[in-house]
């Protein structure tokens, strides 16, 4: 195939891009992106474990443990735990308080030993939380609970079908918190079961380009969201995106690939992922 692209002047086109969507122009220009591979990523930021802090939807079902061992043997560098927050309907705000406040006491405990003394390329596990933004925008935990943090992944679960204007501003509402960094499977489409949800997207693309904000792609399976014709219209508004298993098991940290092949179709190059950067280029973009 190479061979055949180079008779007609051109550069070699990766079969994700053949599309008919610019591809055949950009490859007789010399200027096709050097998409991001899967031996680019540096770490998955949305895992679940079965660390209980009664949330509000699934618990994951593998130990922190088990899941870093995992990560370790995949030879990521640094990775987010990212529960779901504590059922807000069954909690008061301490109660909810005192389970943060317990997974992150946790979180320290394991990259002060466990970390350091079993894991060979791990250098260290974020406290994340995917929390759920409310049909008015505002967060399902207290803002004392984000401090907890290291930083937060917004989504939506509840509420779909409010129109575009006011679903914008839902999630625009949630990204303005400052701990807030990653709006997590956007579109919360669930693939043969739900559509995703209407948004005003040069809006979304403006507000993370001038806030520095991420969009995930989601690489499991039943969602893969952000799709790869908006992760397209993100990687030409200069927007960075952020990736995430979303795994509730150990073994689910292998999907990782469906995002990167998400990531690939759309146009996306290593620079345009927030996972490639090494743990102290992440830590600084966290600060």
């Amino acid at each position: 195939e190479e061979e055949f692209y180079r008779k007609l002047g051109m550069d070699f086109i990766p079969p994700e891009l053949r599309e008919d969507a610019g591809e055949i122009e950009a490859a007789l220009a010399h200027k096709l992106p050097k998409l991001v591979e899967l031996r680019d990523i540096k770490a998955d930021l949305q895992i679940h474990s079965s660390f209980d802090i009664e949330t509000s939807h699934d618990l994951g079902e593998s130990s922190m443990e088990e899941v870093i061992k995992k990560a370790d043997k995949l030879g990521y560098e640094y990775i987010a735990f990212s529960e779901h927050n504590p059922s807000k309907s069954k909690h008061n705000e301490q109660k909810i308080l005192n389970l943060l406040k317990r997974k992150k006491e946790a979180i320290d405990k394991l990259n002060y030993s466990f970390v350091k003394t079993a894991c060979k390329s791990i250098k260290k596990v974020f406290n994340s939380l995917e929390i759920d933004i409310s049909p008015e925008g505002e967060l399902a935990i207290p803002d004392e609970g984000l401090n907890l943090l290291d930083f937060a992944l917004v989504s939506i679960h509840s509420s779909f079908r409010i129109d575009r204007n006011k679903m914008t501003k839902r999630v625009l509402s949630a990204l303005a918190y400052p701990k807030v960094k990653i709006f997590a499977h956007p579109t919360a489409r669930k693939l043969n079961e739900r559509e995703g949800v209407e948004l005003n997207w040069p809006e979304i693309f403006d507000f993370c380009k001038k806030n520095d904000k991420w969009l995930e792609i989601n690489a499991e399976p039943t969602r893969l969201d952000l799709p790869d014709t908006l992760v397209r219209e993100a990687v030409k508004s200069g927007v960075k995106l952020s990736m995430g298993t979303d795994a509730h098991h150990k073994d689910s940290l292998a999907n990782m690939i469906f995002g990167v092949a998400v990531a690939r179709r759309g146009w996306a190059e290593k620079k345009d992922i927030i996972n490639c950067l090494s743990l102290s280029e992440f830590e600084k973009m966290i600060e």
